[in-house]
């Protein structure tokens, strides 16, 4: 039985180790809506760190309560002034279980040229290859990539800009400039907390493999932690 509880500690450590990983991934989310030129839509947009400066994105355009409109050029801005985007890859848009990839080009890192010839917005435009998607009320057009942004500073509230045309062809339908809304904060323990109980209990399991005496009494205490019944001997 000493033995099944030994194996339950290990595991126990190298599963709070894994959590304090994970947690420590970055992801954002923030979004505009009810805002001057929204006109019933909402846009989202969530930002994923994939660790070594890569990031993923998603951006999603909703109609929540508008008129139908094509999705035109949009613009995020995510990053401080003088970061670099670049090498952008794994572009794809979706409408429900439909493909409007080729629709659409993302222009990332070529646009928005400075003197020193660095970046920070992303900007996806109308391809010219078919037509842009037509958004009806209820549905939602998703955007997604990835790209590389190394030392990138994070804005503490993303500016968008984004416009669609009417599908009915009667002028434009939503036309944003407006600040992010960040997302509150989900209840998940920090990074830290999770490291420290992780050391902790490594530092308790190395105690339980080698001294004897002590490692009797630490097996009761973890055993009754985890409601088992270890039957000591000396």
């Amino acid at each position: 039985m000493r033995h099944f509880v030994r194996f339950q500690l290990i595991a126990a450590v190298a599963l709070l180790a894994a959590l304090a990983q994970a947690a420590s991934a970055d992801t954002i989310t923030q979004s505009v809506s009810g805002c001057s030129g929204c006109n019933g839509y909402s846009f989202q947009a969530t930002l994923s760190s994939l660790g070594s400066d890569n990031y993923s994105l998603s951006y999603t355009i909703t109609n929540v309560s508008g008129s139908s409109a094509n999705a035109q050029t949009w613009i995020l801005i995510p990053f401080q002034s003088g970061n670099a985007i670049n090498s952008v890859g794994n572009f794809s848009v979706t409408e429900g279980q439909t493909s409007a990839t080729s629709a659409y080009t993302l222009v990332g890192g070529k646009s928005n040229q400075r003197s020193n010839g660095r970046v920070r917005k992303i900007k996806v435009a109308p391809s010219g290859v078919g037509s842009p998607s037509s958004i009806s009320k209820g549905q939602s057009l998703t955007f997604s990539f990835n790209f590389n942004c190394t030392n990138c500073t994070q804005l503490k509230s993303w500016d968008f800009l984004a416009y669609g045309t009417c599908a009915t062809g009667n002028g434009i339908c939503y036309a944003i400039a407006a600040d992010g809304s960040p997302a509150p904060p989900v209840g998940v323990p920090e990074p830290s907390v999770l490291a420290l109980l992780a050391s902790e209990m490594a530092l308790m399991g190395g105690i339980v493999l080698v001294f004897g005496p002590v490692r009797d009494r630490v097996l009761h205490r973890w055993a009754n932690l985890f409601r088992l019944r270890p039957r000591l001997t000396s």
